[in-house]
C-alpha cells in the first residue's frame, strides 16, 4: 500500500485509531483511551494530494543540481529535555511530574488526528544514565552527530538540566555524541495545558543583566565548556541563544556587543578559546545587526511553530506547505543575516497537547516527505557560502509540539 493511501486509511476509523495505537504501559494509562465523539467536528480532507510534498515539488523549490559529492554534513538535533522529573517543576505540578503528563492527558481534535501520540519505549525518565545511554546509542547509529540541548537558566534558577548533568554527562557511551547548549532565555509559562499562548499563566519570567549573563557564562565554562564533546565550530565552544529579541528589550546594541565580548573574555581566559555565539530563533527585524551585535552564525529552531504566530488558532495545514515554508524560509533568512545561516528541518507541528483547538496543527505528516526536506536542506547548504556544512533537526523529543524523530507507535523508527 501506498504511504498517502494508508494515512489515509488511519483517519477513516476513530475506533481502530484508538485501538491500534495503544501503548504497552499501566492499565490506567490504555484505560485514558476513549473514543471521542466527533459529531460537531467539521469534515476534514482525508488526503490533500496536491499539497503533497513531492520529488517534483522538491526539484522546483530548490536547486538540486549543485554536487553533494564528498560534502560531510555535521547533523544536529535539538532536545528538549522536560521528560524527567525536576525539582523546580515537581514543586509546581507534584512530585514524579513530567511533561509526559500533559501529552497523556491530551486528545484528538478531529478524525484522524493522531494524539496522544504514544512513545515507543514508553515514558522513561531520560535523567537515568541507562536511559540516556539508549537515546545516544539511538542518535549516534542513526547518523546525528549533535544534541544541541535546550538549556534553562532564570537569573540562577534552572530547571530540566538535570537530563544533562545527570544522564547524558554520566552516560558510558557519551563521546559517541557531541551536545551543545541553546540558552532557552525566553519567558517560562503554564502550557500544560493552557487555553491558549496568550493565556498561559506566566511561572518563570525571564530578567536578563550583564551581570548575570557572565554567571551563565561561568557556569557553562565549570560545568560543560569543558567537556571533552562539547561541539565546537572551528575549535569554538558553541553557545546558542534562543530569543535575540529579548535581550535587546534590556540592553541596547553597544551594551549587548559588550556583555557579548565580556563572556568571551571569561571562555578565553579559562583556556577554552573564543566562544562561537549562535543566533537561534527569535530575531526578527534584526538579522542584519547580527553580525555587529557579535553573533557568528544564526538558524531558525523550528522552522515553523505556527502557533505562536502566522497561522491561524485552531487551523491545519499540511505537511508539504510546512515544507515549502521551511525552504522559503531558509532563503529568505539567509539573505538578511550577515552571518552564515544554517538550516533546520521541523519534523512537523503540533503543539495542541498544549493548547487543545487553540493550536495550529500541521496534518499529513509522513517519513518520506521529511526524507526530501533533509535532500533540500543537503542541496541548500552545498550552495551556500557558510561552513561548515550544518544541518540542524527539529527535533529529537518535542512530543507535545509533534516534531519528534524517536520512535512513537506510529511511525516506529520511519524518522530516524
Amino acid at each position: 500500500m501506498q504511504r498517502r493511501k494508508f494515512f489515509q486509511a488511519l483517519g477513516g476509523s476513530a475506533a481502530a485509531l484508538a485501538t491500534t495505537r495503544g501503548w504497552a504501559g499501566t492499565g490506567s494509562d490504555n484505560a485514558q483511551l476513549a473514543v471521542p465523539n466527533f459529531s460537531n467536528v467539521p469534515a476534514v480532507n482525508p488526503g490533500d494530494a496536491e499539497a503533497y510534498f513531492t520529488e517534483g515539488k522538491l526539484r522546483q523549490a530548490i536547486d538540486t543540481t549543485p554536487s553533494l559529492k564528498g560534502i560531510k554534513f555535521e547533523v544536529v538535533a535539538y532536545n528538549f529535555p522536560s521528560w524527567h522529573p525536576s525539582p523546580f517543576m515537581e514543586k509546581i505540578f507534584g512530585k514524579g511530574w513530567t511533561e509526559f503528563e500533559t501529552l497523556k492527558n491530551s486528545r484528538p481534535l478531529y478524525p484522524g488526528h493522531l494524539f496522544p501520540k504514544y512513545p515507543l519505549w514508553g515514558y522513561f525518565n531520560e535523567a537515568e544514565p541507562e536511559w540516556a545511554e539508549r537515546e545516544i546509542e539511538t542518535a549516534a547509529n542513526f547518523g546525528i552527530d549533535v544534541w544541541m540541548i535546550d538549556w534553562y537558566w532564570h537569573s540562577g534558577t534552572m530547571f530540566y538540566h538535570e537530563q544533562l548533568e545527570d544522564g547524558f554527562l554520566k552516560a558510558r557511551n557519551r563521546l559517541k555524541l557531541k551536545f551543545a547548549l541553546m540558552w532557552a532565555n525566553h519567558h517560562w509559562n503554564n502550557v500544560y495545558p493552557a487555553r491558549s499562548p496568550r493565556e498561559a499563566a506566566p511561572l518563570l519570567p525571564q530578567l536578563h543583566g550583564e551581570d548575570d549573563m557572565l554567571k551563565v557564562t561561568d557556569y557553562c565554562i565549570e560545568h560543560y565548556f569543558r567537556e571533552p564533546n562539547y561541539w565546537r565550530i572551528e575549535g569554538r565552544p558553541v553557545f546558542a541563544i534562543f530569543d535575540v529579541n529579548l535581550l535587546l528589550e534590556t540592553f541596547s546594541p553597544d551594551q549587548l556587543k559588550r556583555t557579548f565580548e565580556r563572556m568571551r573574555e571569561r571562555s578565553v581566559k579559562a583556556g577554552l578559546g573564543d566562544l562561537h555565539l549562535q543566533a537561534s530563533h527569535v530575531y526578527g527585524g534584526h538579522e542584519a545587526e547580527l553580525k555587529a551585535l557579535g553573533f557568528d552564525s544564526a538558524t531558525l529552531y523550528h522552522t515553523a511553530g505556527w502557533t505562536y504566530g502566522g497561522k491561524p488558532p485552531g487551523g491545519r495545514t499540511p505537511y508539504g506547505e510546512l515544507a515549502l515554508a521551511s525552504i522559503r524560509a531558509w532563503k529568505e533568512t539567509a539573505t538578511k543575516v550577515a552571518v552564515p545561516f544554517f538550516p533546520d528541518c521541523p519534523v512537523g507541528w503540533d503543539d495542541s497537547p498544549r493548547f487543545g483547538a487553540s493550536a495550529h496543527m500541521v496534518t499529513e505528516r509522513t517519513p518520506d516527505q521529511y526524507e526530501r526536506l533533509l535532500r533540500a536542506a543537503q542541496y541548500f547548504s552545498a550552495a551556500s557560502a557558510a561552513q561548515p556544512k550544518i544541518v540542524f533537526l527539529s527535533a529529537w523529543n518535542e512530543w507535545t509540539e509533534d516534531h519528534v524523530l524517536l520512535p512513537d507507535t506510529v511511525f516506529g523508527y520511519s524518522y530516524l
